[in-house]
């Protein structure tokens, strides 16, 4: 293995594994808790963009962006994303019908409901329905399945970005499994897109679509 690509695999553990911590490690250390409202959900914010910048410079750096950061539209590609947002619709409600609602879903909702002004803009808008979706997909499925692309005849990258976006979103509040299977679903349908389009701006786009939507509903139907 030459050395440029041995970087290239170990920044992207390093970005996953800083990945988890963020979202295990932070909100238990001490000084977190003197911390208000919006200077959590700010150091937070800061933490995952700093995640985004550092996943789009291990790409550059790699040539990986070449791979995955590269845009072309089609006509084919639009009916698709359309077609793989109904599929995100059809795989939550029915997930929604058989298992009970995800603790990090419940614990969006519980947030949701104590925040107001600029923390509410800053979490509900800024950070679900766009920081969030971009920095995932650059770190899931553009820098993780890009290292993963030797192994993709075996579908390698979809299995284990999906199941690591699961993890993600699962292991903060404990283990379990039906909430992974939701995630699971999710991020399997974003990898797929990624790899019919062979571009991560369009499993990007559909990952705020569906945030955006979700926040929509939430604010239409319980009012936060």
């Amino acid at each position: 293995m030459k050395k440029k690509d041995k970087k290239f695999y170990l920044s992207t553990v390093l970005i996953i594994v800083t990945y988890y911590l963020i979202f295990n490690c932070v909100a238990r250390l001490e000084f977190v808790d003197q911390l208000s409202d919006f200077e959590f959900y700010g150091l937070q914010i800061l933490l995952i963009a700093l995640e985004g910048i550092a996943a789009t410079v291990v790409l550059v750096k790699s040539q990986g962006w070449k791979e995955c950061g590269r845009f072309q539209f089609r006509w084919a590609y639009l009916g698709v994303f359309f077609l793989f947002f109904i599929l995100m619709f059809v795989w939550v409600n029915i997930t929604t019908l058989i298992f009970p609602s995800t603790q990090n879903g419940s614990e969006i909702m519980k947030e949701a409901t104590n925040l107001t002004g600029i923390s509410y803009f800053i979490m509900r808008i800024l950070y679900g329905s766009l920081i969030a979706p971009i920095v995932e997909e650059l770190v899931f499925r553009g820098l993780l399945m890009t290292a993963l692309s030797k192994f993709k005849k075996y579908y390698v990258d979809v299995v284990v970005s999906s199941t690591l976006f699961s993890l993600i979103h699962v292991l903060q509040y404990g283990w379990v499994l039906t909430d992974f299977i939701v995630y699971a679903g999710a991020g399997f349908l974003f990898c797929m897109l990624f790899r019919y389009t062979r571009s991560v701006y369009w499993p990007m786009a559909l990952h705020i679509l569906w945030n955006t939507f979700l926040i929509v509903v939430s604010l239409l139907v319980f009012g936060y």
